[in-house]
């Protein structure tokens, strides 16, 4: 019996010491300071010294950047980012903000980043942030594995699968995570064209939504030769506003025509959640339109240009997202409902 009880001992020793390592796994590095632009996703802002040449705009409401406070109280409005050392996205199934590491300084910058921009409750705090390995599963996590290993012995591989599924994380009854087929064109405004100069400032990851849907469109109707480059020296060889500000919709439209493409007059709505939007955009899409869009991603702006190219049957909104849907394409951007609110569309097609 001695013996018995001495093996049973060491095993929960030999749970409680790796147990011990995988918690130890969690622990982050302290912050610095470091100043970047978090949000890829900017378009005109009021006060901006290019505010009378935004005519088009004016029935839109103000398109300000949110405030610090209103930034931190939701992880889901934080835009998604990709420097040397790290990629960084908010996941809805977790709700976390999930950072992928690319060099072994990874914690370390984004602890800077964070500290830079304004985001503390982003610094140590495993509850908000999960770091995870190129190619790692975001959703797993090492210690709840091993401890359902270990509670499940015994019951068989099926069913420790079926107890580590996750949770359905839609937080729109109506929404499916069953991606539409499309042969369209993707470009991230945070890849590797991400460091292009805008001719007004910044780069495109910082303020590009803009002219990268407009590529994308662009490449899908008309060939591979109209990438995020291209359509910069475009802006900027016609003068059109393109920068820290952002860019404005007006020239998009104009743009699109110039190659040669059919556009419709703009579409306006007034903040509007999906469900009000889907109804007029499926007039357009049963005539073979898809639509350049601008929505806002928080209450006090947030602005950021998308291409919608499908509706499903339960109303989600499928659309090639330069930022939000860069891993996920095409991307459904009800997943983030109620956001994103609509303001503006024009129809496009070949």
């Amino acid at each position: 019996m001695k013996k018995i009880y001495l093996v049973i001992a060491g095993a929960f020793l030999i749970i409680l010491v790796i147990t011990s390592m995988l918690l130890s796994l969690q622990k982050k590095t302290s912050p610095t300071t470091q100043k970047n632009s978090p949000f890829p996703t900017s378009v005109p802002l009021s006060g901006s010294s290019n505010e009378s040449n935004l005519s088009n705009e004016s029935n839109l409401p103000n398109l300000s950047n949110q405030s610090n406070e209103s930034n931190q109280s939701n992880l889901s409005n934080i835009s998604p980012i990709e420097t040397p050392d790290f990629k960084m996205q908010f996941n809805a199934n977790i709700n976390k903000i999930v950072v992928e590491k690319k060099t072994l300084q990874a914690e370390e910058k984004f602890t800077q980043w964070a500290n830079g921009n304004n985001y503390p409750q982003l610094i140590n705090n495993p509850t908000q942030v999960t770091f995870i390995r190129p190619g790692q599963d975001p959703e797993f996590d090492p210690l709840i594995d091993f401890l359902n290993i270990f509670m499940n012995m015994g019951q068989g591989a099926e069913s420790r699968s079926s107890t580590l599924q996750p949770p359905n994380p839609s937080p729109n009854p109506s929404s499916t995570l069953n991606t539409p087929p499309s042969n369209f064109s993707y470009f991230p405004q945070c890849g590797d064209l991400g460091d292009i100069s805008l001719p007004d400032g910044c780069d495109l990851c910082q303020a590009g939504c803009g002219p990268t849907a407009v590529s994308m469109i662009a490449s899908s109707y008309l060939g591979n030769n109209f990438n995020p480059k291209t359509i910069v020296n475009l802006y900027k060889s016609n003068g059109y506003l393109l920068g820290c500000d952002g860019s404005r919709y007006s020239d998009a439209h104009e743009i699109l025509k110039k190659l040669g493409l059919k556009t419709t007059d703009y579409i306006v709505f007034d903040k509007e959640k999906s469900d009000t939007v889907v109804p007029d955009l499926r007039k357009y899409l049963s005539a073979g339109w898809t639509f350049f869009t601008l929505a806002s991603f928080c209450e006090g702006g947030c602005g950021h240009y998308f291409w919608i190219t499908d509706i499903d049957a339960k109303g989600n909104i499928w659309a090639y997202d330069p930022a939000y849907g860069r891993f996920d394409i095409p991307y459904n951007e009800n997943s983030r409902y109620p956001y994103p609110l609509y303001r503006l569309a024009f129809g496009v097609k070949k």
